[in-house]
């Protein structure tokens, strides 16, 4: 299988969590609920998908490839998003009551 999966997903892994980081620390900062709360609810959708997209093609390869190694790190990049995410949910929500 082609590298560029594995480079890939990492990729997309970094972005996501660079992304949610950003509209994370702009919603603290902007307290309350604004612009940046409805952005990232919307974007926290948009990376749902992206990252369930990627990780059913990772699922996918792991089934067909023989590097298991290399695409169970990938998926376990993918995944690492998936408590981050809930975290930063936690909090805003906390702060939005």
């Amino acid at each position: 299988m082609d590298i560029n999966i594995f480079k890939n997903s990492y990729k997309i892994a970094l972005i996501s969590f660079s992304i949610g980081t950003i509209l994370f620390l702009l919603q603290i900062i902007n307290k309350g609920l604004n612009s940046v709360t409805i952005i990232g609810y919307y974007y926290v959708g948009l990376a749902i998908i992206v990252n369930s997209l990627i990780l059913i093609i990772l699922l996918s390869v792991l089934l067909l490839n023989k590097n298991k190694i290399e695409i169970i790190k990938s998926i376990g990049i993918i995944l690492f998003n998936v408590p981050i995410a809930f975290l930063y949910y936690q909090i805003v929500i906390h702060n939005l009551i």
